[in-house]
């Protein structure tokens, strides 16, 4: 039995009065990948949020419960926010780079930390771009604006960055779901290595991801907890039949689609394009099932349609060369 790092107990957050997260329980384990699966708004993110107290940043947001982190309750009044979160790296969805040289984004938060001999600086900068698999990219050219960086390794600076504080834990909110595929499999690579020192918390709506990465998975619907466990037995042998829905792309299978495109023989980005032209004819609300055989494709154009704001209904495969997609337009 693996070492517990977090201890979720009875965790219910609140928008107002919509209730995003309902008696939520479960032990995250140390020096493990666990992800959080599950549809769009089920509180994926909202879990993540509370985890290192961004959630504070939320008007109208109340909670109860206790979240534990190395047995010191993130919730308590008594609790330094500030440490909290040193303890606990973010790796956003999109990358945020700051506004000045690639070393200084990542000799920011050691100066800010009271770090300030250069010596010292030069070698953190070095470990951490070498650790998220960027040093080689990147080291001629460390006072060059971090904004020329690709957005595929301006990510893996973020990552760079958030270690630079030396966490003992990395909370990922769909890291890869701006970045194409190239980019996407340098993020995951990188997170494999990582998990052999960090505690690593990854939010997906990417179901292969989660089968590639997991160690340990927790799936929500509708803000509640339908399973958790360890991934080969919540992948090869779900218990609740919404995880086995999902997991199959089913959960939604039988919903009314309002058009249906075949892009067969097409591949990515040609996919995309022609899924965007069909979504646009669309009305708010209606829906799209897109039919593909490009592998690329059945990731990237879910991917690319939530970096548009819409919503991905289900991932299905059909048979051993299709998938449908099925997209519900959201503007």
């Amino acid at each position: 039995m693996s070492e517990t790092h977090i201890s979720i107990q009875d965790l219910n957050v609140y928008y107002s009065a919509n209730q995003a997260l309902k008696n939520i329980s479960v032990e995250i384990p140390k020096k493990q990948i666990t992800a959080i699966i599950g549809p769009s708004g089920c509180g994926k993110s909202t879990m993540l949020k509370c985890m290192n107290r961004l959630i504070d940043m939320t008007d109208g947001v109340t909670w109860s419960g206790k979240i534990l982190i190395d047995n010191e309750d993130v919730f308590d009044k008594k609790t330094d926010i500030i440490n909290i979160r040193k303890k606990l790296g973010l790796l956003a969805q999109r990358p945020t780079p700051l506004p000045m040289s690639i070393y200084e984004n990542v000799a920011f938060g050691p100066r800010i930390h009271g770090v300030k001999k250069k010596s010292i600086l030069d070698e953190k900068v070095k470990k951490c771009l070498i650790t998220a698999g960027l040093w080689d990219e990147v080291k001629d050219r460390l006072n060059s604006p971090a904004s020329q960086l690709s957005i595929g390794q301006q990510q893996r600076l973020c990552l760079a960055r958030g270690l630079a504080v030396e966490p003992e834990i990395i909370l990922c909110d769909e890291p890869t779901s701006a970045l194409d595929p190239v980019s996407s499999q340098h993020i995951e690579q990188q997170l494999l290595k990582l998990k052999n020192d960090y505690t690593i918390v990854i939010v997906t709506h990417n179901i292969h991801q989660a089968i590639r990465l997991a160690d340990y998975v927790i799936h929500l619907y509708l803000g509640e907890m339908v399973e958790h466990g360890p991934a080969n037995e919540v992948f090869e042998n779900p218990k609740d039949e919404r995880t086995r829905a999902y997991i199959n792309g089913t959960l939604l299978a039988d919903a009314k689609t309002d058009n249906v495109i075949d892009t067969k023989g097409n591949r990515c980005p040609y996919n995309f394009v022609y899924a965007k032209q069909a979504l646009h004819a669309l009305k708010k609300g209606e829906t799209l099932k897109i039919i593909v055989d490009d592998p690329t494709a059945v990731t990237e154009v879910p991917r690319g349609m939530e970096a548009d704001g819409h919503e991905v209904l289900s991932v299905k495969q059909k048979n051993n060369t299709d998938w449908e997609i099925v997209i519900r337009k959201q503007s």
